[in-house]
Order: structure tokens, then C-alpha cells, then sequence
């Protein structure tokens, strides 16, 4: 039996989305872990915004966050769509892909602030 694959929030997995519905993110995608730290330790669930491929019109959308180098460590061109935050079962996580750093975490509070209509701090 091989240990659970320990998260912390800011890291990005990869996940299986399948089967999802409607307008759900779709198949093995790069997502961004956003539930916080004892939540990824002890829960059961991982609560993650999932990725996109860049383009400038996604990427200045207030709602997404740019995470092409240096924000992240991904070596492929993404943004990460907080419109979309979902929350999956542990078991739908596949493997870590890499991480953003605190200033690009800040912008994913951000966006999460926006999309769900939170006061700012």
C-alpha cells in the first residue's frame, strides 16, 4: 500500500475529473490545491481550482490567475480558473505537478475573493 500523497495548499496536482458533467473540468487536468493545510492533511477531500491553457483573453479575466513562469514551476503555459473551484475526492488525485509561489497564492485568493463575492481583508 503506497502513502497518500501529502498536499499543501498552492501545490498543483494532477486530477482526474472523470466522469464529469455539463460544463465540469473535463478529464486528467493540472489543478491548483486551495483548501487549506489540515484540511489536506486529515480530510478526505481536496478543494482545487483547476488550470486552463493560456491565452492574454483568459488571463485577464479577474477570475483567473496567470501561472506561467516564474509564478509556478509548471513548464507548460496555464492559468488556473477560480470560476470553477471544486472539491474531489482524495483518490482523484494522481500526482503533484509543482507549485506557485505566495505572490501568485495571493492572486488566487484574489480571484477566489471575487468569484464568491467576499469582502476584501
Amino acid at each position: 500500500m503506497t502513502e497518500p500523497l501529502r498536499l499543501r495548499r498552492g501545490d498543483i496536482v494532477w486530477v482526474n475529473c472523470e466522469p464529469s458533467v455539463g460544463a465540469e473540468p473535463k478529464k486528467v487536468r493540472t489543478c491548483v490545491v486551495v483548501s487549506n493545510d489540515v484540511a489536506n492533511q486529515f480530510g478526505q477531500v481536496v478543494t482545487v481550482i483547476p488550470t486552463q491553457r493560456f491565452t492574454k483573453e483568459r488571463a485577464a479575466r479577474a477570475f483567473m490567475v496567470d501561472l506561467r513562469s516564474p509564478r509556478s514551476n509548471l513548464t507548460v503555459e496555464r492559468v488556473a480558473n477560480a470560476s470553477m473551484i471544486t472539491s474531489y475526492d482524495r483518490s482523484r488525485v494522481v500526482k503533484r505537478a509543482g507549485s506557485v509561489n505566495r505572490a501568485t497564492l495571493e492572486r488566487v485568493d484574489a480571484a477566489l475573493r471575487l468569484h464568491l463575492g467576499l469582502e476584501e481583508p
